[in-house]
């Protein structure tokens, strides 16, 4: 299952979650804003800047949705 990591208040989070469900996609989501584990978690270990950062099996597949975010 994939892990994406977003902001709730972030377009290019809710577009990356809509190409998800559209295809269906099965995908767990952490708001970075509400938990900070969770920011932590993107910036340290998946050394990301931006939003929706897209994981699986602990390998950043993307982060920014068609160069936004």
């Amino acid at each position: 299952m994939l892990e994406v990591y977003i902001k709730k208040s972030c377009p290019y989070s809710e577009k990356q979650l809509s190409v998800f469900d559209r295809k269906g996609i099965k995908y767990k989501v952490y708001d970075v804003e509400a938990d900070p584990a969770a920011m932590k978690k993107a910036r340290e270990d998946y050394k990301a800047d931006k939003v929706p950062v897209v994981v699986e099996d602990g390998i950043v597949q993307n982060i920014g949705f068609g160069g936004g975010g």
